[in-house]
């Protein structure tokens, strides 16, 4: 592994917490880092990162753990290294470790195993992603150049910051220059084509996605801003009824799309993972971790399914941008890579979870009137899950009240508090000082005898 020059003109936006590595508006990511560290094979990692720094020679000097996040196959963590030398100089390094990774061969990748456990953990030094090859160029700013370069756009000036980044899956990277201000989505390299082709679709139905600029083969897209502010940014401002009206209809324009394929695989399909490792994060609740999950999974496998429609796959307020003097209406919706086929409670369940994480992230920042509102939207959002069921049988169109006339949905409830209270126990395992609280929350999405 070679340890790449510093970038020092790059920079990461960390002060707003969807730009955040693993956050994607997601508030959680926030608040892991201030939360206790849960049970996971990367605990011991000052191990791994004497290993890495060994291998190139160098030891480290200090280290801090910034971000913290669940993958397919366990976890990521990202380190920012101080290395020393041996010769009186230290170099700053950013490291990723990811445990269970794959056993496909992976340039750069540095790879050890606990003898003890037999767990293996994977190494690889930001910005050489291995899953994302196209990464390391994009947050250069000469080589960005080039990049930008090969769709049309040429600034006479250039600052790059990184916007958003989850390691192995994606990363959104800030171009602003005097001409022009442009988002480049890295993705893995067969993805870009196709998100490219979402985009001019979902625009075409006239949903407020981000104008594509073009794509490359090597894994990127460009994509123009959206008008408005993150909806999450003025909370406070966003009438509870007539802002869930709004999100209503958007998730009905949205089902009216035609996909192809399925969307991201619904959190209620990674139970069983969640489960095993609650069970040592929260060691004094272990019975009512397995009760919780027992309660979800049969009301997943009792409720009515829905045939699949259009999903956005990761709908919640940092996806959805608003205009900021009339926030009921919806100007953008971002990260449209995760949509497709789905079940239309996963939506809806994802964006009930994030609120209740939200009013856990003000509590936190001492922000009562944002913690207040967000449980309310929370509150309202879970009310019309009943509503569903009863609705008439034909869309009308979008509209004040739009959420009164969405298709009937008999199952669609009990599937929305499942996926719910998965997405809860999910944030558990980033959120170790609030897992009682969330966890009580789960419970009391799944109490069959309150329901």
């Amino acid at each position: 592994m070679t340890i790449p020059a510093a970038m020092t003109s790059t920079t990461t936006d960390r002060s707003d917490p969807r730009r955040r590595s693993g956050s994607d508006g997601d508030p959680a990511a926030t608040l892991a880092a201030a939360a206790a560290d849960p049970v996971h094979p990367l605990q011991d990692a000052p191990d791994v990162l004497d290993a890495v720094a060994e291998s190139v020679g160098m030891t480290v000097a200090s280290s801090r753990r910034f971000s913290i996040e669940t993958t397919a196959r366990g976890f990521a963590a990202g380190y920012e290294l101080e290395l020393d030398a041996g010769d009186g100089s230290r170099e700053n390094h950013t490291v990723y470790l990811e445990s269970n990774p794959t056993d496909r061969p992976r340039d750069g990748v540095l790879s050890f195993r606990d003898d003890e456990s037999g767990e293996r953990i994977a190494a690889w030094l930001y910005p050489n992603d291995p899953e994302l090859p196209a990464l390391a160029a994009a947050v250069y700013p000469e080589a960005a150049r080039l990049l930008l370069g090969r769709l049309g756009l040429n600034p006479t000036a250039l600052t790059v910051t990184i916007a958003a980044y989850r390691p192995g899956k994606r990363a959104v990277v800030r171009y602003v220059s005097p001409e022009f201000t442009v988002y480049l989505k890295v993705v893995r390299p067969g993805a870009a084509e196709s998100l490219h082709a979402r985009h001019e679709l979902w625009r075409g139905a006239g949903v407020p996605a981000p104008r594509s600029l073009g794509w490359s083969r090597d894994g990127f897209i460009a994509l123009d801003s959206v008008s408005g502010v993150e909806a999450g940014t003025v909370l406070t401002a966003l009438a509870p009824s007539a802002f869930l009206d709004a999100v209503d209809a958007l998730t009905v324009q949205i089902s009216a799309i035609e996909s192809s394929g399925p969307a991201r695989a619904s959190l209620a399909s990674r139970l069983p993972w969640y489960l095993e490792r609650l069970r040592p994060l929260l060691p004094g609740d272990g019975a009512d971790v397995t009760a919780v999950g027992d309660a979800i999974e049969r009301m997943r496998v009792g409720a009515p399914p829905a045939p699949p429609v259009t999903i956005h796959g990761d709908l919640h307020l940092g996806q959805i941008f608003v205009d900021p003097a009339d926030p009921t209406h919806i100007t953008g919706v971002l990260d449209i890579d995760t949509a497709g086929l789905g079940d239309p409670a996963d939506d809806a369940a994802a964006l009930y979870a994030h609120l209740v994480v939200t009013a856990l992230h003000h509590d936190d920042h001492g922000e009562p009137r944002n913690a207040a509102h967000a449980r309310a939207l929370a509150g309202l959002a879970r009310a019309r899950w009943i509503a569903r069921a009863a609705a008439p049988a034909a869309p009308a169109p979008a509209g004040p009240g739009f959420a009164d006339h969405a298709p009937a949905d008999p199952g669609f409830a009990d599937r929305a508090r499942a996926i719910a209270a998965t997405h809860l126990l999910g944030h558990i395992l980033g959120l170790g000082a609030h897992g009682p609280t969330l966890l009580r929350a789960a419970a009391d999405l799944v109490d069959e005898t309150r329901q």
